[in-house]
């Protein structure tokens, strides 16, 4: 079986570009640091694909946070007491990830809520939580509205019976999409059982009414209804709520220029994240190992920390293995490495100590000015190794993954150690 896998296309062709940074960078003779600086894209900057940045752009964060790091600032240090016939270096790479499908194909989630006779808040969620953590944050989000701890809220996952088509749990959109129809369900059902429990609380209006956990209360005269009971009164139609969201896209954009033809496929909303790798290689073997990683991503607001460092910790995993250890070879069309004693990842035993830290610029089309998390850890880690080999050996390595006899290869073709730029 093939197909898309995490990061679609993006860590490929980052590993690329982010090469040719610090390649540019050494003919120019500046640091990989300051030349990712001065070039950061911010808010209004339009990028290759002719669209104007309208949303949270924070890659200048990033970078800015990576510098100011203890382990950035003490990897000169680091670097000097290398062991015997080991050399370590460190390596920078910025990267970027659109938020959903893009202008050709439509990107809608459709949210249902509703409020069961024994008062509780049911979500019923069409997209799948593969083990990212998404249904948590349904759950908050809904609650965070409706004024209800988990213990009121109840989550139904996929299934083709009872959930409303919301597309697929890809391209890092899921939170983003579907959060968003969530938002205005909630919102609509909020509102609705404020105005009918003002009229049987004989309030003056929905606006001295507020939803408590479990009730809904008078505020005047502390007058409470449990919601079972308001949930007995409403009708089937009443006691649910459905909103559809359509991400926008960059083609609809009226920022777009209408001179510049369309490339690719260009989004509107980006994640960044600037990733610093550090790296000791064995000159007698070729092993890197992979010491240190930081990670500070720009995801817009973190709504729950835990599920953000798993996710990036998890992207990290995955975007070393695909630049150390994973290859898919093949002979005459046949797989030769097809199964997990072959194709080689990463264990937990193989991973650095990780550090993961946020840029929390608040981004206006995100439910809660949250963006998608999902793919833009699995982006950085190839370019960053390979920019931290070269910073170690001075070997430029452009075939992955970059395996013991690769870099051993690379460096008995450049034993002077000077990378070619």
């Amino acid at each position: 079986m093939g197909g898309p896998f995490r990061g679609f296309g993006v860590p490929q062709v980052t590993a690329a570009m982010e090469q040719t940074v610090d390649m540019m960078a050494k003919s120019l003779g500046i640091s990989p640091l300051d030349i990712r600086v001065k070039n950061a894209l911010r808010r209004g900057d339009r990028n290759p694909a002719g669209t104007t940045l309208t949303g949270s752009t924070g890659i200048g964060e990033c970078l800015r946070k990576i510098s100011a790091s203890r382990l950035w600032q003490e990897s000169e240090t680091w670097k000097k007491a290398s062991p015997p016939f080991k050399k370590r270096g460190a390596g920078l790479a910025s990267a970027m990830q659109g938020m959903g499908y893009g202008p050709l194909i439509p990107d809608t989630a459709n949210a249902k809520i509703e409020l069961t006779q024994e008062g509780l808040f049911r979500v019923f969620c069409g997209v799948v939580d593969m083990g990212q953590g998404n249904a948590s944050t349904y759950l908050q989000i809904a609650g965070e509205i409706l004024n209800q701890g988990l213990s009121g809220m109840e989550l139904v996952l996929p299934d083709t019976a009872r959930t409303l088509p919301s597309g697929s749990s890809s391209a890092s959109r899921t939170t983003f999409t579907y959060g968003n129809a969530l938002i205005t369900a909630s919102k609509t059902m909020k509102k609705r059982l404020l105005e009918r429990a003002s009229d049987l609380l004989m309030a003056k209006g929905p606006e001295e009414m507020t939803l408590v956990p479990g009730r809904v209360r008078h505020i005047p005269s502390g007058k409470e209804m449990p919601l079972s009971a308001l949930a007995g009164i409403l009708s089937d139609a009443e006691r649910t709520s459905v909103a559809r969201y359509r991400t926008p896209s960059a083609k609809d954009s009226p920022t777009r220029d209408p001179n510049l033809s369309l490339h690719g496929i260009p989004h509107i909303v980006f994640s960044y994240a600037a990733h610093a790798a550090f790296v000791e290689v064995d000159t007698l073997t070729g092993l890197t190992e992979v010491k240190g990683f930081l990670a500070v991503t720009d995801c817009g607001r973190v709504l729950n920390p835990q599920i953000f460092e798993q996710q990036i910790q998890g992207g990290i995993a995955q975007g070393l293995g695909y630049a150390l250890c994973e290859e898919l070879k093949t002979d005459r069309g046949v797989i030769r490495t097809p199964d997990l004693g072959t194709y080689i990842i990463p264990t937990s035993i193989d991973l650095p100590d990780m550090e993961s830290a946020a840029v929390e610029l608040h981004e206006e089309m995100g439910p809660f000015g949250l963006k998608g998390a999902g793919e833009i850890a699995m982006n950085g880690p190839f370019a960053a190794v390979a920019n931290a080999i070269a910073d170690a050996c001075g070997i430029r390595i452009f075939e992955g993954p970059m395996t013991p006899e690769r870099v051993l290869g690379a460096l008995e073709k450049k034993p002077s150690c000077q990378e070619e730029g």
